[in-house]
């Protein structure tokens, strides 16, 4: 695919109110003794939780300790660009709501046209006054035991990359609606987040529950293309 290259990412306002494994960002204790994660552990335990539900995964490299280059995410950046308007999602509300096509239609982009890897990742959006699309293992597994194919499932689907790095091109788009911050052009509703960029609960962070298509599938979700 080729098209005007894009100027990545606008400022983003806060919202109102094979496993692996060598991190380079570990957890810290807080005072209180609890533990606090970082989105590689959140990842680590999503598939070690996938692994336990039975649900199918697909493999793939993990490279935490290696980022992918800059030039590369450059590369993958504009790719989402030219594949988002390729595909007729033009702006915010061409996006909300449309977490699983469009990042299955992704998935297949990165690997196909640049050979890069990545994971469809289940799980929601977090803020301190607000979680977007809310996901516990009890909601999974109620999902599990009681799904209806032809109600969309309760949880956000973006892209993992190897090196951890967060791939998500509808989350902003829907945030653009929910918090009537106005129609953005579909390149700055994507989103490349480091996975070692500190989780911030005023400007909001991913928490992934589940890594594959094994939920979806079991839900309905890539048959019926509901989201």
């Amino acid at each position: 695919m080729a098209g005007t290259a894009y100027t990545p990412l606008r400022s983003v306002p806060a919202a109102p109110k094979q496993s692996v494994i060598s991190i380079n960002a570990p957890s810290k204790t807080l005072k209180n003794g609890r533990v606090k994660l970082n989105y590689i552990d959140r990842l680590i335990e999503a598939i070690k939780y996938t692994e336990n539900l039975g649900l199918h995964k697909e493999e793939i490299q993990f490279t935490f300790d290696s980022q992918l280059e800059q030039s590369l995410k450059q590369q993958i950046f504009q790719l989402c660009g030219d594949a988002l308007y390729g595909y007729g999602y033009n702006k915010s509300s061409d996006l909300a709501g449309k977490c699983t096509p469009v990042h299955l239609m992704l998935k297949q982009h990165l690997k196909n046209d640049l050979g890069v890897d990545s994971l469809i990742t289940v799980g929601d959006r977090f803020w301190d006054d607000y979680i977007y699309c809310e996901v516990t293992k009890g909601s999974i597994e109620k999902e599990l035991s009681h799904s209806d194919i032809y109600e969309p499932i309760k949880a956000h689907v973006w892209l993992t990359l190897p090196d951890g790095t967060i791939l998500d091109c509808t989350a902003e788009a829907h945030a653009d609606l929910l918090f009537k911050r106005g129609e953005h052009p579909a390149h700055e509703c994507i989103m490349l987040v480091e996975p070692s960029k500190k989780e911030d609960a005023k400007s909001g962070y991913h928490r992934p529950v589940l890594v594959g298509t094994g939920f979806l599938e079991r839900t309905g979700m890539i048959q019926m293309r509901r989201l």
